[in-house]
């Protein structure tokens, strides 16, 4: 039973891996922009022939540029693309405070809009890459700019090849996510029924355990924000209040609200992390404890951990069925992690076990 498993994995990650779920939905936005179509300039930014050089010689010194977005206001989605190249950016006190490529979208008072607005963060020194994303446009966006910056400590940083065109999903996405759902579905049925895990002593435990990695994997991106939209706006204003404390012309509005989101984001990122861990931790723990229980044979645990490594990497690939997510090699590496600290906790509850029965006999 393993091996169909493994078979319908590899075609999973092939096919998705390569498949694109988006097609053009009109002409091209923006393409090799240029500085004197900014429509905000901020410190060292330079530009030629659509090569966009930002630097930050000092620390209290950062660069910035805008380009406004022409006739975005059409479309629902919007692919944007640049190559980033990095030397030298020195991270400052914050995660995002490094060379980045951002969407930023207004509303018609030229507020900006809380939501996801990063296209990738940059530190370090490395060549040349290429960045794609694609950003679902709000209802109430009445402009969007692409953004760069170098808001690190030192370094520099350098764009091009920008580009942004309107997107829409692909009529065939929905066959081919509806075909792969039923063969999992299918393979879900056979080893469910190959584990016998209605027959368990810590069935109830483990399927609740298994359930709920299953839904934090499936569950939309778009759920996720909407339950924490509002804590971002509490987040906003905690951050904007102490922002009251420094001079106005030091923590500009708009530079308090994305320091407090970006703030928000890496801490949603550490408990997405945090889940990850502990239910993998928990789930490997309690399939172990159980086959103690049980009195498999020693060959039995090395089997159980080819089978829970299987399914971290089934619950990753999984998010291609999403309209929103995609599996992310971190992750399924802090499931790793996890099932690593179960197993050092078992051997540890194990050899307990064993010095307790030998000082009792």
């Amino acid at each position: 039973m393993r091996l169909p498993a493994v078979v319908l994995l590899v075609a999973t990650l092939l096919f998705w891996g390569l498949y694109d779920r988006f097609e053009s939905a009109g002409p091209v936005l923006l393409d090799a922009p240029s500085l004197s179509g900014a429509s905000r300039i901020r410190g060292d930014c330079q530009e030629k022939d659509g090569h966009f050089v930002l630097s930050v010689p000092t620390p209290e010194k950062t660069a910035r540029l805008n380009i406004r977005v022409s006739g975005a206001t059409e479309y629902e989605r919007l692919r944007i693309s640049g190559r980033i190249k990095v030397n030298g950016v020195r991270e400052g006190k914050y995660r995002w405070s490094c060379a980045r490529l951002l969407l930023a979208q207004y509303d018609a008072k030229e507020n900006w809009l809380r939501g996801h607005h990063t296209l990738k963060a940059e530190r370090g020194t490395h060549d040349w890459e290429m960045h794609d994303n694609i950003f679902d446009l709000l209802p109430e966006m009445e402009h969007v700019d692409v953004v760069m910056q170098q808001i690190g400590l030192s370094g520099t940083a350098e764009f091009d090849q920008l580009i942004v065109e309107p997107v829409r999903l692909k009529a065939s996405f929905h066959w081919w996510r509806a075909l792969f759902s039923v063969l999992w579905l299918g393979m879900a049925v056979l080893f469910f029924r190959r584990c016998r895990l209605d027959r368990r002593k810590l069935r109830i435990l483990i399927l609740l355990n298994a359930l709920a990695i299953l839904a934090g994997a499936l569950m939309p991106e778009e759920w996720i924000e909407g339950v924490t939209d509002g804590l971002k706006g509490k987040a906003s204003v905690s951050v904007s209040n102490e922002g009251t404390k420094q001079p106005k012309n030091k923590q500009p509005a708009l530079i308090r609200e994305l320091r407090s989101i970006d703030l928000f984001n890496d801490t949603v990122g550490t408990v997405h992390q945090a889940g990850h861990f502990l239910l993998f931790a928990s789930l490997c723990f309690l399939t172990y404890i159980c086959a103690l229980l049980e009195r498999k044979h020693r060959a039995y645990f090395f089997k159980v951990a080819f089978d829970l490594l299987l399914f971290s990497c089934i619950t990753e690939s999984l998010q291609f069925l999403t309209m929103d997510r995609k599996p992310g090699v971190t992750d399924w590496l802090t499931d790793i992690y996890g099932m690593l600290a179960a197993f050092t906790l078992f051997l540890i509850v194990l050899g307990a076990r064993r010095i307790f029965a030998v000082s009792k006999s």
